[in-house]
């Protein structure tokens, strides 16, 4: 029979790991919109319905946080995990919605490509919370997040090349304008991903 702290510490990782569930469900959306558009203009909506489901994960977590004396790791360390996840579908839902609001007709090659990699550091977020119940005595929960901050990287110079290419290229001003402010919440979406495994470097540290 499990120990009373035992059921309460298997609580946070049950959540962590369904929000892990939730955020690849709202990236293939997200992945859909930028690699399908123009014909994936009806599902930008959707987007909203995907991050109000990722808002109440976090809440959840937030709400036992609150009703919990005993944690899994430093409560400091849930609150900030938990907003750096919700930040990821926050500005994915940012960057798609942008795509409606300032009527973009025509994808950009970058814009799917960020797409394509904020996807692949969602993935291996989720495999790091699915994992998170046994972070001190699983050496691959380091290793996954370590393996983030290189995607991240990888992700880093798609956006600045992106940014570049508006300018060199003969772009109207006002699809310049459009472009730097998607490209943005693009590559925050991905930086929150490389924040959310951080944190969890700092715990499997503090931890070891």
């Amino acid at each position: 029979m499990k120990s009373r702290v035992k059921r309460k510490e298997d609580v946070f990782y049950r959540l962590f790991r369904e929000y892990g569930e939730k955020l690849v469900t709202a990236g293939e959306v997200y992945l859909r919109i930028f690699s399908e558009f123009p014909e994936s203009k009806a599902i930008i909506p959707s987007m909203k319905d995907y991050e109000t489901v990722c808002d109440d994960q976090a809440r959840k977590i937030f709400l036992e946080l609150g009703n919990s004396f005993i944690t899994p790791f430093d409560r400091e360390d849930i609150s900030a995990l938990t907003k750096r996840i919700d930040d990821v579908v926050d500005y994915m839902e940012a960057a798609a919605s942008r795509m409606d609001l300032f009527a973009v007709e025509q994808m950009r090659p970058e814009a799917t490509k960020l797409a394509q990699i904020t996807v692949r550091a969602i993935a291996e977020l989720a495999k790091i919370l699915d994992r998170l119940s046994n972070f001190k005595k699983d050496p691959s929960v380091m290793e996954l997040a370590l393996g983030v901050d290189v995607i991240e990287d990888e992700g880093d110079a798609v956006y600045k090349n992106a940014l570049a290419d508006l300018f060199r290229e003969d772009v109207p001003t006002l699809e310049i304008m459009k472009w730097s402010r998607i490209f943005d919440r693009m590559e925050l979406a991905l930086n929150a991903c490389e924040h959310a495994c951080d944190i969890i470097q700092g715990v499997v540290m503090k931890n070891a």
